[in-house]
């Protein structure tokens, strides 16, 4: 009973995400008629009351209203009731988190627990300072010119070579791409690799940013609990065959906010995984 509960819920929970990200993203524009209850059942093949409580639950937020016998149709923007909105409930929208995040990140304290970041204190600032200088000196255009969309040859040479001398690897600069933070580069793989209904997997807890980047690319989320030694291997496996998720995203090594480390057997175990059912690691 309880697995046909979970089942039910998460049906229901991607019936809902899937047609609030095509609202979010305006490929369903406002006063726009959106698939009857019977055609998006046969779409997305689940049972005509998952998607009936999911426009149900739509249209208490505000994101569709109806017509009589004519259909649920999208909501204008102008109508928004966020009183609905409970943090503790899953099916909450990325960008209410977002801007939940953003007024924390304004609150002035002396230890700002909800960002990654290191002490400025704990960096080599007179050494980065004077390398600067001697790069301007030697480059001095680099001030004036943009680089290229992939990145510095230079450094994407360099970086070849190491992977070349540490991991045995045959890489080329021409396969490198130098991003400028990982939000960019989660950004670029979400575009490339997801559409809607795809699912994703993520550890609990993650990385807001990724779980908003995802989001909006339409992807459902399905998470497993990281714990001081690792995942429950068993628990991935079940989710993964249950879900056939095209991505994993994971935080392996010190783990944000936990600070835990995968172990190498674990990492092995994960590969055999993403190798036998077909699917992506992105760590």
């Amino acid at each position: 009973m309880r697995k046909a509960i979970r089942n039910e819920d998460y049906l229901f929970k991607k019936v809902y995400d899937y047609v609030l990200h095509r609202i979010e993203r305006k490929e369903w524009k406002e006063h726009e008629k959106i698939p009857s209850v019977r055609q998006l059942a046969c779409e997305m093949n689940v049972h005509r009351l998952t998607i009936l409580k999911a426009y149900q639950l739509l249209k208490q937020h505000d994101k569709v209203y109806v017509k009589d016998k004519a259909g649920y149709f999208v909501q204008s923007n102008g109508k928004k009731n966020l009183e609905y909105l409970n943090l503790d409930n899953p099916i909450v929208s990325a960008y209410v988190q977002k801007n939940h995040l953003s007024e924390i990140h304004q609150t002035p304290v002396s230890y700002q627990f909800s960002q990654a970041l290191i002490d400025p204190n704990l960096l080599p600032n007179h050494y980065f300072s004077e390398y600067v200088k001697n790069v301007f000196d030697l480059y001095p255009k680099v001030l004036a010119t943009y680089s290229t969309v992939q990145g510095d040859l230079e450094l994407r040479e360099t970086l070849a070579q190491y992977f070349i001398n540490q991991y045995k690897t045959h890489i080329h600069a021409d396969n490198l791409l130098i991003t400028s933070g990982s939000q960019q580069a989660i950004h670029l793989i979400a575009q490339t690799f997801i559409k809607p209904g795809d699912v994703v997997l993520f550890e609990r807890p993650s990385y807001s940013a990724a779980i908003d980047i995802f989001r909006a690319q339409g992807a459902q989320i399905v998470t497993v609990d990281i714990h001081p030694d690792g995942y429950d291997l068993e628990q991935v496996e079940y989710y993964i065959k249950q879900y056939k998720p095209l991505l994993f995203y994971l935080n392996s090594t010190f783990h944000n906010p936990t600070g835990y480390t995968v172990s190498i057997e674990q990492r092995k175990k994960l590969v055999e995984l993403a190798e036998q059912y077909r699917f992506l690691i992105i760590e």
